[in-house]
């Protein structure tokens, strides 16, 4: 039995999100039909996460099994000319058997694009707010998620996730040309975590909530105290980091 990871990114515009779900068009969906009709066998691809309706990914990763090696150039050339045009295979490599593209990742970075701009080309690939944020509140706030914390207060309510404890190592906004980009990175995230966290800071930058408010919201580990979440399609998975693996390898 032989792995493969596949790197891959995507426009998430017109999906229903990473995971295969009945009667809907998915991340995942897609690239299992498409390979399983390449290879003459149904193939199921894991995913290094989910990603939800409309979000989109700079990077990410997904493995499979297979019991015969696999050109694994042609696979990439044939996937490419087969998927939809919003789906790029950027890398395939054979990976030991025990490697898993979930639960082998020791961090994820997202962003969150805000623009100042209405700009009908940025309508779906970011939020358009009409006021500046004030950058330097916005920072403050998002230095007190950096660390080991318990982020129930920035998950959805219904998830069934019983360990919300992550790690961020760094939480960040910054100005580029039109736009504010709002980076973050943790070892890992929990459903609606990062749109959570972004539409709560906008609030804070806007003075709606206090310094002691965004405290307590953190401390409190209850979703219903936290802000509004923001829409999905300024969020960005932008990468995903790996031990003891060269993702830029070239297989044949």
């Amino acid at each position: 039995m032989y792995r493969y990871l596949i790197e891959i990114k995507y426009n998430g515009s017109k999906y229903f999100g990473w995971q295969v779900q009945p009667n809907k068009q998915t991340v995942q969906g897609e690239i299992n039909k498409k390979i399983s009709i390449i290879l003459s066998y149904p193939i199921n691809v894991i995913g290094c996460g989910r990603t939800d309706t409309g979000v989109h990914a700079q990077q990410f990763f997904c493995h499979f099994d297979f019991d015969e090696k696999i050109n694994l150039k042609d696979l990439k050339f044939k996937l490419n000319n087969f998927l939809s045009s919003s789906i790029s295979i950027i890398n395939i490599l054979s990976v030991n058997p025990d490697f898993h593209s979930r639960f082998t990742a020791i961090s994820r970075t997202y962003e969150y694009w805000i623009s100042n701009e209405k700009n009908p080309f940025l309508s779906e690939r970011s939020l358009y707010l009409i006021k500046p944020l004030d950058l330097g509140l916005f920072n403050y706030g998002a230095s007190l998620l950096v660390g080991r914390k318990d982020f129930s207060s920035f998950c959805k309510t219904k998830s069934d996730v019983k360990n919300k404890i992550c790690t961020v190592s760094e939480s960040i906004c910054y100005r580029a040309q039109d736009m504010y980009v709002f980076k973050i990175k943790s070892n890992r995230f929990l459903h609606n975590m990062v749109r959570s966290i972004v539409g709560t800071l906008i609030e804070f930058s806007n003075k709606k909530i206090t310094k002691n408010d965004l405290i307590n919201i953190i401390d409190k580990k209850d979703r219903t105290k936290s802000g509004f979440s923001v829409p999905p399609w300024g969020l960005y998975l932008m990468n995903v980091e790996y031990p003891k693996i060269d993702l830029n390898e070239k297989d044949i």
